[in-house]
């Protein structure tokens, strides 16, 4: 099974967190090829809480992990009951292996993305807490 399907749910991990959205733009500074499609991730809670993304290099072994800004992120917007971006770049540091592995080279894949996690609201992050099914206060 593979480490994303193990994997905490993004619920279990950060309860306060309705949903995650992750933007990857993709930029090869040396190449005059086009650059890979970005992509965009919404993850709600039910979803696996990982957050390395593979390298679009077909050619290239390394990812890139937002795992570290992704907790930097929620950390800093525990109180706070807007959506709150957060901003960053990577490098990759993988090895791309062109003509069948006689030729290999540092990857120069840039990664430019932005996360935006939505808090939960204070009557979801209540239910939550008490479980499906349970009585609100004053209900019986």
């Amino acid at each position: 099974m593979s480490e994303h399907l193990r994997a905490d749910s993004l619920r279990t991990l950060f309860p306060q967190i309705r949903q995650l959205r992750i933007e990857l733009i993709f930029n090869d500074p040396t190449t005059q090829l086009p650059s890979p499609s970005p992509q965009l991730h919404t993850l709600f809670g039910p979803a696996p809480a990982f957050f390395r993304f593979a390298c679009p290099c077909a050619d290239c072994d390394g990812a890139f992990d937002l795992t570290e800004a992704v907790a930097t992120l929620i950390t800093g917007c525990a109180e706070r009951t807007q959506a709150t971006p957060f901003t960053g770049q990577l490098a990759c540091r993988g090895m791309r292996f062109r003509d069948h592995a006689t030729h290999q080279s540092p990857c120069q894949m840039q990664l430019s993305f932005q996360l935006l996690a939505e808090p939960r609201r204070a009557d979801e992050a209540l239910e939550l807490s008490r479980g499906p099914g349970a009585p609100l206060r004053g209900q019986r």
